[in-house]
């Protein structure tokens, strides 16, 4: 008798389930390194401590860099490009990068193709928004409208071409499994 791995009160594949919740809790750890401590180890005191300091002096918000201007960041970037390619480039493309990862999370934890489509814009928006947010209250960074913009599209990038994965990856194994039944058994040939 053969024993089926997927059962629903099997205990294998409930610890299969927790791995994509896992790898997605380190990845939010590393976006929250790298946006807003710069790749330097994450301290919670940090943000506190600015927020603190923010809610003391309400007025900071005033000394804070801010950019409303949609593609201002953007098109000086671009403009850049050409006099200094490779730290200009990891800029412009590291923020769409950076969250290309949340457009395959999004449908692998919703396991809904669907709802992961209709949702991965907001939460793409809202994530990159709190994080441009934390930056302007802590001070901690620069909040920039172009940076919610090219992480909502990295999220949204990401979900594309996972979803264009997964359909190649069904359209294959399907023209792969018609032809094997379509091709005639030399058996039913001989009769």
């Amino acid at each position: 008798m053969k024993h089926n791995h997927t059962s629903p009160g099997n205990p294998y594949k409930h610890s299969l389930q927790i791995i994509p919740l896992i790898l997605f809790v380190a990845y939010l750890y590393l976006l929250t390194q790298i946006i807003l401590f710069k790749g330097g180890p994450v301290d919670p005191g940090i943000i506190k401590v600015q927020l603190m300091a923010w809610l003391q002096q309400p007025d900071l918000i005033y000394t804070r860099t801010i950019n409303l201007t949609p593609f201002q960041e953007i098109t000086r970037d671009w403009h850049r490009l050409s006099l200094h390619p490779s730290g200009t480039s990891i800029q412009l493309i590291g923020n769409v990068l950076a969250f290309f990862p949340l457009g395959i999370f999004i449908p692998v934890l919703l396991r809904h193709p669907v709802w992961s489509g209709i949702l991965v814009l907001p939460i793409s928006l809202l994530l990159s928004l709190g994080y441009e947010v934390t930056q302007l209250l802590t001070g901690i960074g620069i909040f920039d409208v172009d940076d919610l913009m090219l992480n909502t599209a990295g999220g949204v990038i990401g979900y594309l071409a996972f979803m264009t994965t997964v359909l190649c990856g069904k359209w294959l194994i399907g023209a792969k499994s018609s032809s094997v039944t379509a091709a005639p058994s030399t058996e039913n040939r001989a009769l």
